[in-house]
């Protein structure tokens, strides 16, 4: 014979008052419609006074509702998903193998937007018109995207300070940043000039350098430390190195991870944690050497400061703004902040600069049908090689601006992606009505984008060093040149990168004939759809 329960009277527990039954059930409802279980539990706890027989009752009831929600939600028009032939690893061996082939050929079979499954993951990429959507509305990410990619702020310790990449944007966006680089011109010129005659040397005979790229990315450490560290800094060797190497820190600690990203994208951010908390962590020490030669500075200038008040007139340099931005966040000096921000910065400015005066220098030494005509610039823009160079001659250089832009655009014959965006809205619909859920990372076709004769005109895949003359210049993002991103992601220091891609070319140009090696540019490495730059020994002479 079945037994009524017992009633609510039997357990030692107080009845809610209907004012609070009416606001839990409010609460449970928003609960059950979130699909939101924590927060199911979390509410249940506030509510000890309900007796347990009528509160399992209620969490099995909410746990059925939530189930059903689950199966019955709204399925996203998904864009077609690439069928795989190894259920286990899906398309990852694929597109380890050959990814330029498996992107062309899923692009051809699917059109301009599909998916396919790699590294316990869906990825979603996008060519032609859609393309463009990732970089035009709020619903898309850069940063994130660039994270899950290269987890600078796991490396540096950054993610200590959750605005460090916007903090870091605004410093160099910000006006006094820009009156700062223009100020130093000649001082930073002077550097670089110094540097590659120091590390090239002058060769009187012809003299190959197998490591061109590692000598140029000193010389332009020097011109860049005279910026961000001032005129004495930028002489210090052991300044100089860190500026030099910390990039290849971060792309070496990357690469040694490749094997957890496989595995499971959230095992490579946390091998990222155990590697640099309990490991042997070499961003770290770069980090104590900047805290150990800057910190007299910035002590020096908090006396001034806090001495002199308003009468101080503080240096405007990048090293005054970082001071200001501590004082305002966290009312002192946080040397930790500064050095993390301060390596974040080396990295964007030292890494991408150094890559596009590779690329170009490359393209320059194999072909000696545009030698006669950048020389020309060359003499007609600045003349003399022992003067300085002004930025209004370096914005005369349209020939070797156009010459740089489209070694950029080509830049790498096997990349096939831009650093992803994640997607950060619930759901985003594309212009065409396809759908991909919050969290999903969106590659930009690289291969239909250099290809596409609209943008670029004749023979597109064909490298045309004067292609751009007489169109908008490298540092002007557009859809025909997006080498720097594209609308509100856009780089912020392309200015600074692209005169410094251009001054160091406009002295190697004047100073040596150069020339490859070898008969023909070796085909450049692509790790995960990237291009990495493959090493390239040229040969330097001094031009009579």
């Amino acid at each position: 014979m079945c037994t009524a329960p017992p009633s609510l009277s039997s357990y030692s527990a107080t009845p809610l008052v209907i004012d609070e039954v009416a606001v839990y059930r409010t609460q449970l409802i928003q609960i059950v419609v979130t699909s939101d279980v924590k927060s199911l539990t979390d509410s249940c706890a506030l509510y000890p006074i309900v007796s347990p027989y009528a509160l399992d009752v209620l969490f099995l009831g909410a746990v059925f509702l939530i189930t059903i929600y689950w199966f019955h939600r709204p399925e996203l028009n998904e864009p077609p998903l690439v069928p795989c032939e190894y259920p286990l690893v899906r398309h990852s061996f694929e597109f380890l193998r050959n990814p330029r082939k498996f992107v062309k050929q899923c692009h051809e079979q699917y059109g301009d937007i599909f998916s396919f499954y790699s590294y316990r993951q869906v990825y979603t990429v996008v060519s032609n018109s859609l393309a463009y959507e990732l970089f035009r509305t709020a619903d898309f990410s850069f940063r994130d995207g660039f994270e899950e990619r290269f987890p600078i702020g796991y490396l540096t310790g950054s993610t200590l300070y959750p605005d460090y990449l916007d903090s870091l944007t605004n410093l160099i966006k910000a006006d006094r940043f820009h009156r700062h680089v223009e100020n130093c011109q000649s001082r930073s010129y002077r550097e670089l000039r110094c540097g590659i005659d120091q590390l090239i040397g002058d060769c009187e005979e012809t003299k190959v350098i197998n490591d061109p790229e590692e000598r140029l990315r000193y010389a332009l450490s020097r011109a860049v430390a005279n910026i961000i560290v001032g005129e004495d800094l930028c002489k210090d060797d052991e300044i100089v190195k860190t500026f030099a190497t910390f990039a290849a820190v971060l792309v070496r600690a990357r690469s040694l991870s490749q094997l957890t990203y496989t595995i499971h994208p959230r095992l490579y951010r946390e091998y990222f944690k155990l590697a640099l908390n309990y490991g042997d962590n070499p961003v770290q020490r770069h980090k104590d050497l900047l805290i150990k030669k800057l910190k007299p500075i910035f002590e020096k200038r908090y006396r001034d400061m806090q001495q002199f008040g308003d009468k101080w007139k503080p240096p405007d340099d990048p090293i005054q703004q970082l001071i200001d931005y501590c004082l305002e966040t966290f009312g002192k000096l946080h040397y930790d902040c500064i050095a993390c921000r301060l390596l974040t910065l080396i990295f964007a400015s030292i890494h991408t600069t150094t890559g596009g005066i590779t690329s170009a220098l490359n393209e320059y030494a194999a072909r000696p049908e545009y030698w006669k005509e950048l020389r020309e610039e060359q003499e007609a823009v600045v003349g003399d090689l022992d003067s300085d160079l002004t930025m209004d001659q370096v914005n005369k250089m349209e020939k070797l601006d156009s010459f740089v832009k489209e070694s950029l655009r080509l830049r790498g014959d096997g990349n096939v992606f831009f650093i992803p965006h994640r997607t950060m809205s619930k759901s985003y619909t594309f212009s065409n009505g396809y759908q991909i859920p919050k969290g999903r990372l969106v590659f930009m076709n690289l291969i239909a984008y250099k290809e596409d004769q609209s943008l670029h005109g004749d023979e597109p895949k064909k490298f045309s060093g004067f292609r751009h003359v007489n169109k908008s210049p490298l540092s002007k993002v557009g859809r025909d040149s997006m080498s720097f991103g594209l609308g509100k992601h856009a780089c912020p220091g392309r200015s600074f990168a692209s005169k410094h891609i251009k001054m160091t070319l406009s002295i190697l140009i004047r100073k040596y004939d150069i020339s490859i090696v070898d008969e023909k540019l070796p085909k450049s490495i692509v790790v995960r759809g990237i291009n990495v730059p493959a090493s390239l020994p040229l040969a330097f002479k001094k031009r009579k």
